[in-house]
Parts: structure tokens; C-alpha cells; sequence
């Protein structure tokens, strides 16, 4: 008995913790290399953060999964917190969310202008209006389409105690929402220019993730410091079925990440999904009377938005959202096209 439990000692006095401290180390010590070690890696993720956008150009959408930068993009931070940020100004407010504008804390020289939105969700408002599925979906998505450069990037996430973060690309163009109502409508030029980039966005999400977006509207459209469209908000966003790929669970934000089963996420549906969300105006009949829908939905909503920017407002309009529901459905319905939009964009 006494050589086993010399034996065992000689053992434990070998074994060490990652970073080399010994198991017989004092508390104070391991904690200590714990410190430093997660101190190193904010750092570290302080400088991805800096430096993402650096080395990224467009690419075709089968090669945006591939490309070795975009692989980095929003995995779950293992040592940023919101300390790590300055707060400059909101951006923006939801129900549960807000969005502010934020910069690196203490950044280097040359990164001292260079600017992020990060957009806070409270645990507690999440849960209680259970909308965990909804930003579950909307983590999800964002990570895998990372590096698109017609959807807003997301950098990273991280979690505490009360909140959930995203960190995004900052589009300092503002909503085309904005520009729409202050222009009253689009010239066909302008239309078809944003028309066919949010045809791409579609076409990438629907062929390539299997993703219904189901709130495709002029809010939800931003623009880069370039002029081209950013698709923001998530938050409805769905798989259908036909994605292989693998995600990662909400609630484990912050120093672990899980891996959870495609089936959590793959619709039970074979590509329909029955749940009524999205905006009244641009809701496909199909939603509106829970057929069950597909991606197709997006398609239509895109139709309404080409209408919305060629005339300044929606085809269908009430301050009642259940009549505009009875316009969609309503076989005497007619879309009236005003004289003044091009017969090439009538038909």
C-alpha cells in the first residue's frame, strides 16, 4: 500500500495544467496563469478583430465557405468581453436589442478609426419573449454566411452573465429605407442595381444554406461605405432542409462552444416551415393563410420591395394589418402600376 501511494504521488507531482503549472501549485499561482493565458488570447482576438477586413475581397459564392479568412469569422470569442469595446453611440434599438457603434478599447495607432457595430441582446427580454429559437437561427446564419459581401459580417460573439453580443461590420451608408423616403422613389437604374444584389444575396442563401430570410424590406437593407447592399437582421431567418452544415448553439456563447446536431436546426418540414412572421405589408399569401412556405417567399417579398422602390409605397397598404391580409388574398385584387415607372419595369 505504501509503494502505490508513493507511486500516486510521484505521478501527481508530474501532472501539469495547460500552460505548464503544476497541479500541486498553489490556487493563487493557477489562477494567476489562467489570467494571463486569457489575456493573451483577448489580445489576440483584439487583433483579428482590427484585421479582418484587411485581406478580404470578393469572392464567388462557392469559394466564400472555403476561403481561409472567412473560416475565422464569427466563431465564439474565448477572452473578449464588452470592456474590450468603447461605446460611441446607439445605432439603433429593438424590442430586446440595441445596437451600438463601438471601437476597440486602448487600440493601436492605426486602428484608433476604425469602427464596429455590436449588437447587445438582454438574456432576460430573449427569454422572455421567447424568441431563443429566432436568435439561435440568427447566430447561426450570420456564422455561416461570414464573408459575403452583400450580408453584414459577423466578427465574433461573446456572452456575459446578462447579455449576448454580436459583433458586425459597421455600414456607414445607413438603411435604404432612409434614402427611399427621402427620394419619394427610385429611378429604374437604382432599382435594378439594388434589385439584382439582393438577387444574389437570395440565390446564395436559398441554393447554397438552405436559409429562408423571410423579412426582406427596406429596413432590413444597408449600405457599405461603397454604396453596394449589406442584408442585416436575421432574426426570421430559417434552414429548410437543405444545408449540410453544422451550427452552433445560442446558449452556449462565451468560452465553450458546442456543437449541436444538424437535425436541431434541419426542418422536420422536408423545406416548409408553417411559422407566421415577417413584415405585414410583404408577407406571401402562403404565410398569411399558414400553408406551410418555402424560400419562395423571399422571392415574393422581393417582388413587393421592386414596387416599393420604383413607386415610393407598397402595392397593398393599411394602418390594419388584417386588411391588408384580406387585399393579398382576395381574388378581386389588382396591382395598379402608376404611369410614370417604365414599360420595362411594368412587366
Amino acid at each position: 500500500m505504501k509503494s502505490v501511494s508513493r507511486m500516486a504521488a510521484a505521478v501527481l507531482q508530474k501532472t501539469t495544467y495547460a500552460g505548464g503549472v503544476s497541479a500541486t501549485s498553489s490556487p493563487i499561482a493557477s489562477t494567476q496563469q489562467t489570467a494571463m493565458a486569457t489575456s493573451q488570447i483577448a489580445e489576440q482576438e483584439k487583433d483579428f478583430v482590427a484585421h479582418f477586413s484587411d485581406q478580404q475581397h470578393p469572392l464567388p459564392s462557392q469559394e466564400i465557405q472555403q476561403d481561409s479568412r472567412n473560416k475565422e469569422l464569427g466563431r465564439s470569442s474565448r477572452g473578449l468581453s464588452v470592456r474590450d469595446f468603447d461605446l460611441v453611440r446607439t445605432l439603433g434599438t429593438g424590442t430586446f436589442a440595441r445596437v451600438w457603434l463601438v471601437r476597440l478599447a486602448n487600440p493601436a495607432h492605426e486602428d484608433r478609426d476604425k469602427v464596429y457595430a455590436l449588437k447587445v441582446l438582454r438574456k432576460v427580454e430573449v427569454i422572455k419573449l421567447k424568441q431563443v429559437d429566432h436568435v439561435n437561427h440568427e447566430r447561426s446564419v450570420l456564422a455561416d454566411v461570414a464573408g459575403h459581401p452583400f450580408i453584414t459580417t459577423l466578427i465574433t460573439t461573446f456572452s456575459d452573465h446578462d447579455s449576448l453580443y454580436m459583433l458586425l461590420d459597421y455600414c456607414p451608408g445607413g438603411e435604404v429605407f432612409s434614402y427611399l423616403r427621402k427620394a419619394k422613389r427610385f429611378d429604374e437604374n437604382t432599382a435594378r442595381f439594388y434589385a439584382a444584389e439582393i438577387v444574389l444575396i437570395l440565390e446564395f442563401l436559398h441554393e447554397g444554406e438552405g436559409v429562408a430570410y423571410r423579412d426582406l424590406k427596406p429596413e432590413n437593407l444597408l449600405l457599405d461605405a461603397e454604396g453596394h447592399i449589406k442584408l442585416v437582421d436575421f432574426g426570421f431567418a430559417k434552414r429548410l432542409g437543405n444545408s449540410k452544415r453544422k451550427s452552433f448553439n445560442f446558449l452556449k456563447w462565451g468560452r465553450k462552444r458546442e456543437v449541436v446536431s444538424e437535425e436541431k436546426l434541419i426542418d422536420s418540414n422536408k423545406g416548409e416551415t408553417y411559422t407566421l412572421c415577417g413584415t405585414p405589408e410583404y408577407l406571401a399569401p402562403e404565410v398569411i393563410q399558414s400553408k406551410g412556405h418555402t424560400t419562395a417567399v423571399d422571392w415574393w417579398a422581393l417582388g413587393i420591395l421592386i414596387y416599393e422602390f420604383l413607386t415610393g409605397y407598397p402595392p397593398f397598404w393599411n394602418s390594419n394589418p388584417i386588411e391588408i391580409y384580406k387585399q393579398w388574398v382576395s381574388p378581386f385584387s389588382l396591382v395598379h402600376a402608376p404611369l410614370y415607372i417604365f414599360s420595362s419595369s411594368r412587366y
